[in-house]
């Protein structure tokens, strides 16, 4: 019996790998790098592998970014960061038509490998493009199209392959590279910043940063295979398939140190009317700490609440309180309870830790926040010594 069975694995292995062609000696294994485009979610490019051999017939194009836009619940599975991103498989010229036609430069590098090392990539991307098997739960920095080109080629060589980190010229976090990517979105930057925590504050090594298609492209320009003892660069050759002069243009006229500050110069002002006049703005009171509040409380849920790997130890609590959307009503009172005073004394007690926070880098918050916490500062100030003082 035993006998039979491990027959039955054999046939069966024999199988498996039958069920894909055997690339030829002038086959290709090519890393595809795409330049960002117009809108938010192509600001940051794209990546993908391309498989060519002329003596099959093949040049395809596969694609680890593609999702199912129309599937059911899909945007509230990406908020909640259990979406799945799929291989999507194409023919190259039909792919890169799509990114000619978005004027996006395509960069391509072909990757200096055995035979061997070429079909184990090819059958593994054609294991992954199975119905099956396509799937995979996306994850912004750690599981995506451009980390898909590092960590496929990396299981096929091993150790072999070295990603040299001595061309950067300057040290850099998660959250760096993000506001460098989304700097024509300032808004939308500014609502990444406050969404992520502290873990994306940390040193990112070479390999970190390739989360980006930027850095896997300048990655592997500067990347080595070992051979027998010595070294050789990991690209045979690289070409650019696509040149344009595309510019990103920003998309907001007013970024949010702009309007904060204006803001933050309107607060204070009417902070400093009700002091001398000795009276209180309720609805300034409340619209700060109502709108603390709801920031605070999507704070919290995408800590606790959700599968994100990157949402967790925020400290924008610190300004972001959520209970402030509790007392916002209590301060809605001509004379709200003796406990606000106190409350408001607590606030700015949060507000210089988050100063030390930002200062010792812990945690680095979006620079639109700065004219917000001189406001908020100011607001709870003149609630601790007299808005709330019992008359």
């Amino acid at each position: 019996m035993k006998q039979i069975v491990c027959l039955l694995l054999l046939l069966l292995g024999f199988q498996a790998q039958a069920q894909y062609p055997t690339l030829s000696e002038d086959a290709e294994v090519s890393l595809i790098t795409i330049g960002p485009g117009k809108y938010l979610y192509d600001c940051f490019g794209h990546s993908a592998f391309r498989i060519k051999d002329p003596a099959l017939g093949l040049d395809r194009a596969y694609n680890y970014g593609s999702y199912d836009s129309f599937e059911e619940g899909f945007y509230v599975k990406f908020a909640m960061g259990n979406a799945d991103y799929k291989l999507a498989t194409t023919d190259f010229d039909r792919f890169l038509y799509v990114y000619e036609y978005q004027n996006r430069w395509v960069k391509e590098q072909v990757l200096d490998i055995t035979a061997e090392e070429k079909q184990a990539i090819f059958n593994f991307l054609e294991t992954n493009r199975q119905p099956e098997n396509m799937y995979y739960r996306y994850d912004q920095f750690y599981d995506n199209c451009a980390t898909k080109l590092r960590d496929v080629v990396k299981d096929v060589l091993g150790d072999k392959l070295v990603f040299h980190d001595d061309f950067l010229t300057e040290e850099a976090t998660l959250r760096d590279l993000v506001d460098e990517n989304a700097f024509n979105h300032p808004w939308w930057d500014l609502g990444i910043d406050i969404g992520l925590g502290n873990l994306v504050d940390k040193k990112a090594s070479i390999e970190d940063r390739m989360y980006l298609p930027d850095y896997v492209h300048s990655a592997y320009e500067h990347a080595t295979i070992t051979r027998n003892g010595s070294e050789r660069l990991a690209i045979k050759y690289a070409r650019d398939l696509n040149t344009t002069d595309f510019y990103e243009q920003r998309k907001d006229t007013l970024d949010p140190w702009i309007v904060f500050t204006v803001l933050s110069i309107l607060v204070i002002a009417l902070t400093l009317r009700d002091y001398l006049k000795k009276q209180r703005s309720r609805a300034v009171d409340f619209s700060i700490f109502f709108v603390t509040g709801l920031v605070g409380t999507l704070v919290v849920f995408l800590w606790f609440g959700t599968h994100h790997t990157t949402t967790v130890n925020n400290m924008n609590i610190l300004w972001a309180f959520m209970p402030n959307i509790v007392v916002a009503f209590f301060l809605l009172k001509r004379t709200p309870p003796v406990w606000a005073r106190v409350y408001s004394r607590f606030l700015v007690i949060l507000l210089v830790a988050m100063a030390i926070v930002w200062i010792t880098r812990f945690q680095v918050f979006n620079i639109g926040m700065l004219p917000l916490m001189v406001m908020f500062a100011f607001r709870y100030v003149f609630l601790w010594q007299q808005g709330l003082a019992r008359k």
